[in-house]
């Protein structure tokens, strides 16, 4: 692939994750909670697959498409909310949570944003409404007990990598 396709693949992948982003909104909104997690795992998988299988090969082909961003915040930090809902976990649900982000692993190095949303899929109806910030702690914990092996920045799951030592 050239760069001139590579920048038309790359754009149309912002412009289709920025609409997800407003499908998610609306998903929001439906109060059924069996048919919102439904709908909200089938919009995870597809974002997985924008990010995962089209625009992270044509980034790695050509880095320079990705401008610099601002981080924002750190994806690591829990709201009020999320350390309530994360007080309420037991020491069995911190165990299920780590083996299920290591089985997300390979020996090869994998976006910690796609460990983490192949760990929400799998613990969805097990742990629902698990905040994002607790898997990017785990990972962190996982990491510091040498389960793990990590480059680029923790506390940002779309800068940083994970595998398997």
């Amino acid at each position: 692939m050239d760069i001139k396709v590579a920048s038309q693949v790359f754009t149309a992948c912002e412009k289709s994750l920025a609409a997800l982003t407003q499908l998610e909104s609306a998903l929001l909104q439906i109060e059924d909670e069996a048919e919102r997690r439904e709908l909200m795992t089938a919009l995870t998988s597809v974002i997985t697959d924008v990010l995962c299988s089209i625009r992270g090969p044509v980034v790695r082909q050509f880095p320079e498409l990705e401008p610099p961003a601002d981080p924002g915040e750190p994806d690591d930090e829990l709201s009020k909310e999320e350390a309530t809902i994360v007080a309420d976990l037991q020491p069995a649900d911190l165990v299920r949570i780590d083996t299920v982000l290591l089985e997300q692993c390979a020996s090869s190095w994998r976006k910690g944003a796609r460990v983490v949303m192949g760990a929400m899929k799998v613990l969805d109806s097990e742990l629902p409404d698990l905040p994002v910030a607790l898997y990017a702690q785990r990972i962190a914990t996982l990491v510091q007990k040498g389960r793990l092996r990590s480059q680029g920045n923790l506390s940002y799951l779309r800068f940083s990598e994970v595998c398997l030592p």
